[in-house]
């Protein structure tokens, strides 16, 4: 992959993420067509990206661009968090003064993600992995699924049997991100389980990105609970600690999985 295009995508994706979540955090009245969870939902969402994942995405396009197997496979669960951030910013907010700049992280993010992963050498990523525990790692993105399944599924179902809206509903007109992780994450989980089972060199490259974006979304949703709390919305303990527990486990599985990874000495990072 060109390292022009890694440099010049990610600079456009950090400047517009700085932009939305600064704004989110220290402009008075940006979320004040959302409900009071959404909105506090929203501002703990920003922190992390602000604080935590801008920078990450810095780190991870200075070596990804020297060539880093592993900083490019860091760089594209980064690139692949701002993606699922931004078109939940676009599709879920209420309109606000920076749609267009949700919107344009949104469509760079997608393109920069799909690029990158068509242009990944994901038998070079399999190669790299040889040592690392696949099993452990399949259990892990099987749990994943059925953790999101379960969570999600057990608030959706009650209500389609008795007609009543989901209280997650609030006053929106769907369900955005569990439309997103039941359609999303759920498939892609249950895909680099089976593919990690059967030692498929896309498995061990789609867990890579899962270990990232758990790792980094599960940051941000914990995050989101704080605000919660903070601003008097009731949180769901079982959930926090749901993904606690999957926070934990993707970055102890990221660490295995990355210190395990040989790569040449030249491209090491």
């Amino acid at each position: 992959m060109d390292k022009r295009i890694i440099i010049i995508a990610s600079a456009l994706i950090a400047v517009l993420a700085i932009v939305a979540s600064g704004a989110g955090l220290f402009m008075n009245g940006l979320y004040k067509n959302d409900t009071k969870s959404g909105a506090a939902q929203e501002q703990g969402n920003d922190l992390v990206t602000l604080v935590l994942c801008v920078p990450l995405l810095a780190v991870s396009t200075y070596y990804a661009a020297r060539g880093s197997l592993r900083g490019r496979l860091v760089w594209t669960g980064m690139v692949f968090y701002f993606l699922y951030v931004y078109a939940m910013m676009s599709f879920l907010s209420a309109y606000n003064q920076l749609f267009l700049v949700y919107v344009a992280a949104f469509s760079l993010s997608l393109y920069t993600f799909a690029y990158s992963v068509l242009t990944l050498d994901v038998n070079a990523v399999k190669e790299s992995f040889s040592g690392a525990p696949t099993k452990a790692a399949a259990g892990f993105m099987f749990l994943i699924a059925i953790a999101v399944s379960a969570m999600w599924l057990g608030m959706i179902v009650p209500s389609l049997l008795t007609g009543e809206r989901p209280v997650a509903l609030e006053t929106y007109t769907t369900l955005v991100v569990q439309a997103l992780d039941l359609g999303v994450i759920v498939p892609l989980s249950l895909i680099a389980g089976v593919l990690l089972l059967q030692k498929k060199a896309w498995g061990y490259a789609l867990a890579s990105l899962i270990f990232v974006k758990g790792i980094t979304l599960g940051t941000a949703v914990l995050s989101m609970a704080l605000f919660m709390s903070l601003n008097g919305v009731e949180v769901v303990l079982p959930q926090v600690a749901i993904f606690v527990l999957l926070v934990l486990g993707a970055l102890a599985l990221a660490i295995i999985f990355y210190g395990k990874m040989k790569v040449p000495a030249a491209s090491a990072a």
